[in-house]
């Protein structure tokens, strides 16, 4: 079962949907200037009339089947005015979020300020496991924690020893899904995941073809990234995003959506707002959460390119 324009479907009236961002952004105490060091050239400064831009974009998909979208936010590991911030929109939107933790940053103090924030009996949260220490053991090429390059007796203890403190941290609440540092792992990887029990994975590609055996995982892809962008060229960056949104949702597929909270300013939370707000209200998406993913093994038009 997902979550439609209404808010979550367990509890949904506890929600108060459409809180002011404004309001929420000042009970944080981020001011308008808000601005971390490393955030991408587009989250710089608002583009001119770029809510009507926004909704031009996202208005051509009206026409469209209802879409399914998810979000998974990724690095998490403590808290912050950034972290609350953002659990704060998406509770006011009573929309879930999966949240990507990694298990080495975790200590008794970051735990208590994650769930300051977002409270483990809310059912918003989709707590589940982001590698073992989030480091890059590549010695060439782009990075991974879980790449070609890592022994494999490595790699499983890692992701073990990950398993095992998440489990004792988040009890019934952790979700199955393993989402690698940096979106990269091998083929061997996702073996050893299978055999220590996790129901999914979440990639930004496809499973490589011809894995033999098959592989009983679910992909639960992400195929819009908000906030690690690189580009220089911000208004084209902006144009850039609304083709990739309305890309996606164009299509049958769920769409997934992934953002990192240390990376966003001001206008990149007033901008998460605002999408929230037009897919909930304008093209009435159904929300899904990981678990809502996993559970629905019958489910075509959840599944039909997941893997």
């Amino acid at each position: 079962m997902g979550f439609s324009m209404l808010g979550a479907t367990c509890e949904k009236d506890h929600y108060d949907l459409g809180t002011d961002v404004d309001h929420i952004l000042r009970e944080m105490s981020l001011p308008r200037h808000f601005r971390p060091r490393q955030h991408a050239a587009v989250w710089h400064s608002p583009l001119h009339s770029w809510r009507d831009h926004l909704m031009a974009s996202l208005s051509a998909c009206e026409s469209n089947p209802i879409p399914s979208v998810y979000f998974r936010a990724d690095d998490i590991g403590a808290g912050g005015r950034a972290f609350r911030a953002l659990c704060q929109i998406f509770r006011s939107h009573g929309v879930p979020l999966a949240l990507s933790v990694v298990p080495a940053w975790l200590s008794d103090v970051r735990g208590k300020q994650l769930f300051e924030a977002a409270p483990l009996e809310e059912p918003l949260w989709g707590w589940h496991q982001h590698g073992w220490r989030h480091v890059n053991w590549e010695r060439s090429g782009k990075k991974s924690e879980f790449g070609e390059q890592r022994p494999l007796e490595k790699q499983w203890k890692d992701i073990w020893q990950g398993q095992n403190k998440m489990r004792g941290i988040f009890n019934d609440h952790l979700v199955n899904v393993f989402t690698p540092p940096w979106n990269r792992l091998s083929n061997s990887t996702l073996r050893i995941l299978q055999e220590l029990g996790f129901e999914g994975v979440s990639l930004e590609k496809v499973f490589p073809r011809g894995l033999r055996p098959p592989l009983s995982l679910k992909n639960l892809r992400v195929t819009v990234d908000l906030h690690t962008r690189k580009a220089r060229d911000a208004q084209q960056d902006f144009f850039d995003i609304s083709d990739e949104l309305t890309g996606s949702l164009s299509k049958r597929e769920p769409v997934g959506v992934m953002l990192h909270h240390q990376r966003m300013t001001y206008f990149a939370f007033e901008y998460l707002d605002e999408l929230l707000r037009i897919l909930r209200t304008t093209l009435k998406a159904q929300f899904l959460s990981f678990k809502d993913i996993l559970h629905q093994e019958n489910d075509e038009q959840a599944c039909s390119s997941l893997r």
